[in-house]
């Protein structure tokens, strides 16, 4: 069983509800990258799981943009340093494409994710708060503040931390009137909270149902389980890890907000391969799905996420793994389709499953798949899609018959293939084909065995166990023949296999070349 299938199950006999909720979140304090998109699709898959088993599933995503703004991270001005411990929500753009620091990042990951085809609810808390739909709840934790005082305190004990005291609140409240963070010095027992602004020296009260009052973190996320009435969240190791946000969130949700917590599941971390160390938004070094999309159609990037257990860290390949990533992908949607059979380490049951799974939406049939180890030598000699379309069809890589479905997924193969060459390729991967015939030596028993290679060029599929059986008859070391062939179309002794490369070239050319016509 898959492993959102059992998660799911679980949810599904713990709850037992007509409709399910599932959470992810993150405060927008940098750029959202490929470890931050892995809680949002774990969210999104056991959701989906959740639907296979006849119930409703709704998705939300919450941005903590009312968070303040904890430090300037790498890439920003100095001079924002004058907006510390505002909301993210208010801190202007540095970049000046946006309304605030944290649109800047909000809007590119929402656009991120509908292009990966995931539809979800996003949530802002700045909204959420500054709209008053929150003020209720915040007010039950001041009503509640002993018992929260108490539970938290409990766990510090724990961890042999300094105890709170009867001076801190479960709230932060931003200034009305510099809209930095403020002291709160007391409650009146009803909707008016007293302050002191240590910024401008502000000291009045101000009215919770105002919205410059935000819920502290540990009392903020067991309150939302409550108000969206959510069923399963995943979280990192930092937020399950003893004594954590999760820990003390649990105890909370049930005695302050009579909620019962919702089934999480830990997640690793997401990086690349050869990189080390943790992706961080605020200091800059992330991937994003961005770059992902760059290279990688959505359903790849959904399967790969899919077919890794989330407490596994994860690592993504782009550099020439990427092909076989394609290769193994594509060999799990045709047999999902029912036609071919999968080899690639899993069995079948399991990779159908969770190609099904990483499919918001699927499709009716198999919609045509262009080799994408075969178009990185296509788009390197031609830029005319309508010929390359016409090379896959005629070496029956796609159906003959196209509609508008097939054309558009075979044309976001080519502009991947075209930046993965760009971006990734490795040197010996890379090539130019030479219009004119090079200047080399060759020895005329390698010129007789080249002028016998251009007589067999019926079935280019298997040119190259061809080749070798022609230079084993010639008594030619077989290495030397294809450093030679590619030296006279590419200028260099390596590059892509030797099908490959004559099932992209024109035959005639192929032919001339062989002979070494100029």
């Amino acid at each position: 069983m898959h492993w959102a299938d059992v998660v799911a199950r679980r949810v599904v006999e713990s709850r037992q509800k007509d409709e399910y909720s599932v959470e992810s979140g993150i405060t927008p304090s940098g750029y959202v990258h490929i470890g931050n998109f892995r809680e949002l699709f774990t969210a999104y898959i056991v959701g989906k799981a959740i639907k296979d088993l006849g119930h409703k599933v709704k998705q939300y995503h919450v941005w903590d943009d009312y968070d303040r703004f904890r430090k300037v991270p790498s890439g920003v001005p100095k001079e924002w340093e004058q907006y510390l411990t505002m909301p993210v929500a208010e801190v202007p753009d540095p970049w000046g494409c946006h309304e605030s620091y944290a649109e800047h990042f909000i809007d590119k990951f929402e656009q991120e994710i509908e292009q990966i085809g995931i539809e979800v609810v996003f949530i802002r808390a700045s909204e959420m708060y500054k709209s008053g739909k929150y003020a209720e709840l915040v007010r039950l934790a001041l009503v509640k503040r002993d018992k929260i005082i108490e539970i938290l305190n409990r766990f510090k004990k724990i961890a042999k931390q300094e105890q709170l005291d009867e001076s801190w609140y479960p709230i932060q409240l931003y200034c009305p009137k510099c809209r930095k963070e403020t002291k709160v010095l007391g409650w009146d027992g009803d909707w008016s909270v007293e302050y002191e602004c240590p910024h401008c020296q502000e000291r009045s009260k101000d009215d919770i149902r105002n919205g410059n009052v935000k819920l502290r973190w540990r009392i903020d996320w067991p309150m939302r389980w409550s108000y969206f009435g959510i069923d399963f969240e995943p979280a990192g190791k930092d937020h399950l890890a003893a004594g954590s946000s999760y820990d003390t969130g649990v105890p909370i949700a049930r005695e302050v907000y009579g909620y019962e917590p919702p089934e999480t599941l830990m997640y690793e971390f997401v990086g690349l391969k050869g990189e080390k160390g943790k992706m961080s938004g605020s200091k800059g070094n992330v991937i994003l799905l961005s770059d992902l999309l760059r290279v990688m159609e959505p359903a790849l990037i959904r399967y790969i996420y899919a077919v890794h257990k989330p407490q596994r860290e994860m690592k993504i390949d782009l550099g020439i793994d990427l092909l076989k990533k394609y290769d193994d992908f594509d060999k799990v949607e045709r047999a999902y389709f029912g036609q071919g059979t999968i080899d690639i380490g899993i069995s079948e049951e399991d990779a159908k499953r969770t190609y099904e799974l990483s499919v918001p939406n699927m499709p009716e049939r198999l919609i045509a798949q262009a080799p994408f180890k075969f178009l990185v030598v296509l788009v390197q000699i031609y830029d005319d899609n309508e010929k390359i379309v016409e090379i896959l069809k005629k070496y029956g890589h796609v159906p003959n018959e196209l509609d508008d479905k097939d054309l558009e997924r075979i044309g976001l193969r080519i502009a991947l293939a075209k930046n993965w060459v760009q971006d990734y390729a490795p040197e010996f991967l890379k090539f130019e084909i030479k219009t004119e015939l090079p200047e080399i030596e060759i020895s005329e028993p390698m010129k007789e065995l080249l002028y016998e290679i251009s007589e067999n060029l019926d079935n280019l599929a298997e040119i190259g166990k061809r080749i070798i059986e022609l230079a084993k008859s010639k008594g030619l070391d077989h290495r030397e023949v294809f450093r030679t062939i590619y030296r006279l179309f590419l200028g260099k002794d390596q590059g892509p296999r030797i099908n490959t490369l004559f099932e992209s070239l024109d035959q005639d050319f192929i032919k001339a070349r062989l002979r070494l016509e100029k």
